[in-house]
């Protein structure tokens, strides 16, 4: 088998950003994108019963 080389994510903390602002924006877009990912699928099915 190959080996992987795994990248892992720098954190905030060690990156030097430190924008608090833009985390909550991130965390909101995720939270809306979850949303809209589970709700059009439901809403397709439901009209199509």
């Amino acid at each position: 088998m190959e080996k992987v080389k795994v990248i892992y994510p720098i954190p905030a903390t060690l990156s030097g950003e430190n924008d608090s602002y833009g985390s909550r924006q991130f965390i909101m877009k995720t939270i809306a994108a979850s949303l809209c990912g589970a709700v059009v699928p439901a809403i397709i099915f439901y009209f199509m019963m």
